[in-house]
């Protein structure tokens, strides 16, 4: 048992790399502050899991008399090399929506597919497209590590959009996904496409300006 409560521990965090945060345009710890270890998650959709758990649990969120108005903006990224992070927006968004979708209102109205039961409305419907007010608060989403790696890092924060103080802030261990990778350049390392074969030229006209060789044939009523 004590083996066991030890390993969960190891696994929880992993090593914390101080220099990967250079660059950041979320809020990170004073000059001399090290940072949080980060929590082992494995993949994005259950950061978004924990995510929407722990925001839903903010006094701000669960005491408030309407749910607020909440913005979520892309997933950005501070990698080593470019990465297309839109599918860790997708499943990041798509999680936090559905999870929080009776605590938060958020701009997007695009939600999970969800299947409606007859006489209730889908939770898309439930949140109308019009008459919104300006959001409260922002979700903030940051990738950081090495592209090379099989994983990264991911840090999340919840603001208020008027005070900027920063209500929740985690920093996930993920693993990376296997469609993140930019696509190639035209036709990449691949040679280019053959060229489409040439239509074979037609036969040289007949010139019939040119005098024949052959003797023409007499013709069968003309006397020798």
């Amino acid at each position: 048992m004590i083996i066991t409560a030890f390993a969960l521990a190891l696994a929880a965090c992993a090593p914390v790399d101080e220099n990967d945060a250079i660059g950041s345009h979320l809020v990170q710890p004073p000059a001399g502050v090290p940072q949080q270890p980060p929590i082992e998650a494995n993949d994005i959709a259950i950061v978004g899991q924990e995510v929407a758990h722990s925001i839903m649990n903010l006094p701000a969120v669960a005491d408030a008399p309407v749910p607020p108005m909440v913005q979520f903006n892309q997933v950005t990224s501070i990698m080593d090399k470019p990465v297309d992070t839109e599918p860790y927006t997708q499943l990041l968004r798509d999680r936090l929506l559905l999870l929080t979708r009776e605590k938060l209102r958020f701009v997007e109205h695009t939600l999970p597919p969800l299947v409606a039961k007859k006489g209730k409305k889908t939770a898309a419907a439930s949140q109308p497209s019009e008459g919104l007010s300006a959001p409260d608060y922002e979700i903030l989403a940051e990738l950081r590590g090495h592209v090379e790696g099989e994983f990264y890092k991911i840090q999340i924060q919840f603001v208020d959009i008027h005070s900027s103080e920063v209500l929740f802030d985690g920093l996930y261990h993920i693993r990376k996904e296997a469609n993140d990778q930019p696509p190639p350049a035209a036709y990449g390392n691949k040679p280019p496409p053959p060229a489409k074969p040439q239509p074979d030229k037609a036969p040289p006209a007949h010139d019939l300006t040119s005098p024949t060789t052959t003797a023409p044939e007499p013709r069968g009523n003309e006397s020798l």
